[in-house]
């Protein structure tokens, strides 16, 4: 008992500091520590003050995006912690705030400001970002399916360990993702203005369908998240008389897909998988 007893705290500790490694955010420009000089500053009439315009960019096709995926991020931390707190020693017990919180997630905004038509090392870097969203908040679906009746799980039962599994699972994705994130801001100020696809282009449909393959393969059956692809799965678009711009189907990863588009519900995406 007593050595279960210290697995847990370990376990508990691990999730604790992997949050908080997950809240660190990159410094911004002057924050660090400043070098002092015994040379007195230079007065106003002698300083001749110069202003740059800064090239223009992908940044700001790409603005809404990091700001969804920092308002995830932000939901993302709140419920770790809730859940942290409803880990003890030998049971967990899960509240209903914290039940609340995990039903509160949700991804889609950040997933729909992601612009169609982005050069393939950009798009690479967006999804990076959406996978480790999309992989940590898979990570919690095992609180919800173990723990959604409100009932104590012992630590060491098998409920409790479907539990921890998925956490740990998503725990990568959270200590990477603000290092992902500046990867794209970097990259986006790097990379000219973008002629962006239509929404009902092939190009919109190959997002929609990436995005897709992301969020089935974290909610697979028991996978409880941890799938992040670091590079872009290859989609094969299978060549057909019947296929035209607002119907397509081809392989993702090898599974079999189709695509149909309408205005009113954009690019609906089936996937045979899990």
């Amino acid at each position: 008992m007593r050595a279960i007893a210290r697995q847990a705290g370990l376990i508990t500790i691990i999730a604790l500091g992997l949050a908080a490694c997950g809240q660190a955010r990159t410094p911004t420009p002057g924050s660090g520590t400043t070098a002092t000089s015994s040379r007195p500053a230079p007065t106003s009439s002698a300083t001749s003050a110069h202003t740059t315009t800064p090239a223009p960019s992908a940044a700001d096709q790409l603005a809404a995006f990091i700001t969804s995926a920092e308002h995830a991020d932000s939901q993302l931390h709140h419920a770790a912690a809730l859940v942290n707190g409803d880990i003890g020693t030998t049971s967990m017990r899960f509240t209903p705030t914290t039940l609340a919180a995990i039903q509160a997630l949700d991804n889609t905004p950040a997933a729909r400001a992601i612009p169609a038509g982005l050069p393939d090392e950009l798009l690479r870097e967006v999804l990076a970002v959406y996978g480790d969203l999309s992989s940590r908040a898979a990570a919690f679906s095992g609180v919800e399916r173990y723990g959604s009746s409100g009932r104590e799980l012992p630590i060491g039962g098998q409920d409790a360990k479907n539990v921890l599994r998925g956490l740990h699972n998503g725990a990568p994705a959270a200590a990477r993702f603000d290092a992902d994130l500046a990867a794209v801001r970097s990259l986006a100020q790097q990379t000219p203005p973008l002629t962006l696809a239509a929404p009902d282009s092939r190009a919109a449909a190959e997002l929609a369908l990436r995005l897709n393959s992301i969020d089935k393969h974290n909610n697979c059956s028991d996978e409880f998240g941890g799938y992040a692809p670091a590079q872009l799965e290859t989609v094969i678009w299978q060549p057909a008389s019947d296929q035209h711009s607002h119907h397509y189907e081809g392989t993702i990863s090898g599974g079999r897909f189709q695509a149909d588009y309408t205005a009113a519900h954009g690019w609906q995406i089936n996937i045979n998988a899990c």
